[in-house]
């Protein structure tokens, strides 16, 4: 089985390459149970990710007369 996890900070794991803080993965069982007791990650609870809002286009620069 898998479960998900959350670096609290970022590491580097031989299978899982470089995991940045905050970053969300899922790992195997075995794995999981490292990281979280080695306080390097927590444990995700199935819930719905939130949405990251998108960064506002910037607005568009009047044309500017050539003279």
């Amino acid at each position: 089985m898998a479960k998900k996890i959350r670096a609290l900070r970022q590491f580097s794991h031989f299978h899982l390459g470089t995991v940045d803080g905050g970053e969300v993965k899922v790992v195997r069982d075995d794995i999981a149970e490292a990281l979280i007791g080695m306080d390097l990650a927590e444990l995700v609870e199935d819930e719905a990710e939130p949405v990251k809002p998108k960064p506002a286009s910037k607005p568009a620069k009047p044309a500017q007369d050539k003279k």
